[in-house]
This record gives structure tokens, C-alpha cells and sequence, in this order.
């Protein structure tokens, strides 16, 4: 069955001159970003809170997986329930403050166990965040044909912000306050999301939808553009995880390594602020098509471990690679499904992004065991792979808008 056909209208391009209403929501959910994505900077230093308060590099690695693992069981299930319920607002809410609450709690110093039982609670409610923010700003495009790109945008600019100012605030504070830092600024979100209207009134605009989350797993052009774009995402493992390494290895300082990161990110932020424009009326699976043949030809060229000069090159391909991947998954997300199954159609796409980068990050270190090559050729599978898994099918698919 498929879910566009049969329980889903159109959506328009957003309006060059929206109207009064829509500027706020726009502005509203921008800010929820902004507030959500604050804390992040800040938790690029939990090993070094875990190391100075007693744990082992092994605690270490095992507390740091306890997320990754949680996020696959438990973020499908709530999501869809608050989706299901009109309550993604509300859950937004709820699961800020507890996880504020939580994380204070290893201000205590809990022991070994203690340790564990706080990473286990606290991952079951933090995990659901960011699932929960894109399912509200998805259901905002639907229902006021909101910008994605443009209100996604400012997570980024507030992870780059957030990141740049961590080392220096906790230089003052120093690192045992770090619990109660990262806990002051999950408030931010809780104290934002009660100004944004319930999505319960955005459900109207599918006010006779019916169906359900098997019609999800129904719709083939749907599940293509949650696999494809999984792997395309999945397929940034090794240069996440390594470049810092390679450049280290070729003697780049690491200033321009920080740099060369800063330049990937500022063009993530250019292609989320321009990439649903440019898109227009245009069928969104072309941005992952897009993102996954980047991909591709960017990984091969890393494989060749090339010098400063083309690696900075490269880096500008970060806002088609990523940006195009997450954007055009979002914008499918929005077109094909219903309001209230937007927060179930989230939940998806977590576990199954969760679940490819899962493998990617524990066989990257494998990979680069192998050799640079053996590394980037296997990411370059990957992108190639999405992109097999999001080429239309047939004629009919070429000239899909996802209008019904």
C-alpha cells in the first residue's frame, strides 16, 4: 500500500512571502533548535568528566556505547505512541526536564554501577530529543509548508557555537561542573517546545487520513529513502572518525584540521539554508541521488589519501554529502506521511540510521586496520549502494513529485 497515494495530500513549496502565522512557527521552531542542539558542544568532554572521576578507558567505551545501542530499542516505540497521541510537543517537554534531571544526579559521583544505571536511564529519555524536534519541525512542513532546511539549520549553527564555547566555559568552571552544565542547558529546550502550538492542531491537515505503521513499511519509495539515506549518513564513519588521523599523519597541524572541519560544517549550513529552494517542486529523492553520487566520488578520492590541497576541496562536498542526505530523507518524511504518523516515520529512520552507523563505527576501526584504501573503498560501497537503493524503478518514479 502506499501511503501517498491513498492517505496523503500535497504539500506546497514554502511561500516566498509567508504569512504572519507561519513566520512565528517558523521562528518557534527555529528557536527549538537553537535551545536543542546548545548542549551538544558541551558533552564532547563526558570521557574526560568519566576519566576524572575514576572510570576506566573500558567504562569509558561501554557508558559511550550504552546510547548508540539504547537509541535502536526504545526511540520507534515512543516516538510513534507521542505521533499516534499529538503529543510530540508535550514529549519534547518532558523528556528535556528529565533529562536534565538525570544527569545531575552523576554530580553525586555514583560508583561503577551507579555509573551505569544513570548512563541507562538518562539515554532512554535523551535519545528521544532530536527524533522528537524533527518529527514537530516535519509536521510543521506538512502542515504550513515551513522551510526545513531553514529552521534545521540552526541545530547546526548551535552545535558549532556550542562547541566553540565548551572548552572555554568549562576552562572556568572547571570539569566537575560539567553535569550541571549540559543539565542547565537541556532546560533551554524544555522551557521552548510549551510556546509551540500542539501539534494536535497541525493534525487538520490530514484530518481524513487514516492508516497505520505497517502502511510505513508499505510504501516502497518511502522505505527506499529511509535505507539510502542511512547509508549515505552510515558512510561518513571512516572520515569522522579518522581524518583527524590521516591529515595528523601527513603532518597537517592540527589548526588546519580544525579548520578543514569548520569548512565541512559551514557548508552544511549553506545547503540546509538554500537546499529545499533549490529543490522547488522537485522530488526530494533527488537530493539523497544527489548526496549518494557526492558520496561516492568523494570517498574514492579520499581512498587515494590525497594531499591538503584536494582534501580541502573535498570538504566543501559536506553540505551535499550530509546535508542532502538528512534534508532529503526529511522532506520525503513530510510529503509522504500523515501528521500524526510523522513521529512514527521518525522513530523508523532513527533505528535504522541507529542500526547502520552501529556497524559503520565498530568496523571502521577494523577498516582502518586495512589500510586508507581498503577504508574509504568500503564507505564508497556504502554511498554507491544508496544510491542503487534510491534510483527510481520505473518511468512512473521519474516523474513522481510524491503528490499523489
Amino acid at each position: 500500500m502506499s501511503i501517498t497515494t491513498e492517505i496523503t495530500p500535497s504539500i506546497d513549496v514554502p511561500a516566498a512571502m509567508p504569512d504572519p502565522s507561519t513566520r512565528r512557527l517558523t521562528a518557534g521552531v527555529s528557536g527549538l533548535y537553537l535551545a536543542l542542539y546548545l548542549h551538544y558542544g558541551f558533552f564532547a568532554f563526558i570521557p574526560l568528566w568519566l576519566k576524572a572521576t575514576g572510570a576506566t578507558p573500558a567504562e569509558i567505551g561501554l557508558l559511550l556505547s550504552i546510547p548508540m545501542v539504547l537509541r535502536i530499542l526504545t526511540v520507534a516505540p515512543f516516538s510513534a505512541w507521542a505521533g499516534r497521541n499529538g503529543r510530540v510537543r508535550d514529549a519534547i517537554t518532558i523528556t528535556a526536564f528529565l533529562s536534565a534531571a538525570l544527569i545531575l544526579l552523576l554530580l553525586g559521583k555514583p560508583d561503577y554501577a551507579g555509573r551505569i544505571a544513570v548512563v541507562l536511564a538518562f539515554s532512554i529519555v535523551w535519545d528521544q530529543l532530536p527524533v522528537l524536534a524533527d518529527a514537530y519541525a516535519v509536521m510543521t512542513v506538512r502542515s504550513h509548508a515551513i522551510d526545513f532546511g531553514r529552521v534545521r539549520v540552526w541545530g547546526s549553527i548551535a552545535a558549532v557555537a556550542s562547541s566553540a564555547a565548551a572548552g572555554w566555559v568549562i576552562g572556568v568552571t572547571g570539569i566537575e561542573l560539567l553535569p550541571l552544565l549540559v543539565a542547565a542547558l537541556l532546560l533551554l529546550p524544555a522551557l521552548t517546545a510549551p510556546l509551540l502550538p500542539s501539534d494536535r492542531s497541525m493534525s487538520a491537515a490530514d484530518a481524513n487520513a487514516e492508516g497505520n505503521w505497517r502502511d510505513l513499511t508499505g510504501d516502497r519509495q518511502l522505505m527506499c529513502a529511509l535505507f539510502a539515506s542511512g547509508l549515505v549518513i552510515a558512510s561518513h564513519g571512516v572520515i569522522t572518525n579518522f581524518i583527524a588521523i590521516q591529515l595528523s599523519d601527513q603532518g597537517v597541524s592540527t589548526g588546519m584540521i580544525g579548520t578543514l572541519q569548520a569548512i565541512a560544517i559551514s557548508f552544511e549550513i549553506i545547503a540546509f539554508w538554500f537546499g529545499a529552494r533549490l529543490l522547488g517542486k522537485r522530488d526530494p529523492m533527488i537530493l539523497i541521488r544527489i548526496a549518494a553520487a557526492a558520496a561516492f566520488a568523494r570517498w574514492c578520492i579520499m581512498a587515494l589519501n590525497p594531499g591538503l590541497a584536494i582534501v580541502l576541496a573535498v570538504q566543501v562536498l559536506q553540505g551535499v554529502t550530509s546535508t542532502g542526505a538528512i534534508l532529503g530523507v526529511m522532506l520525503v518524511i513530510a510529503q509522504r506521511v500523515p501528521v500524526r504518523l510523522s513521529a512514527t516515520a521518525q522513530g523508523f529512520n532513527a533505528v535504522l540510521l541507529g542500526i547502520a552507523l552501529a556497524i559503520v563505527t565498530f568496523g571502521s576501526g577494523l577498516l582502518w586496520a586495512q589500510g586508507i584504501f581498503m577504508s574509504y573503498a568500503a564507505m564508497a560501497i556504502l554511498a554507491l549502494l544508496g544510491l542503487l537503493i534510491a534510483w527510481p524503478r520505473k518511468a512512473s518514479d521519474r516523474r513522481n513529485n510524491l503528490q499523489g
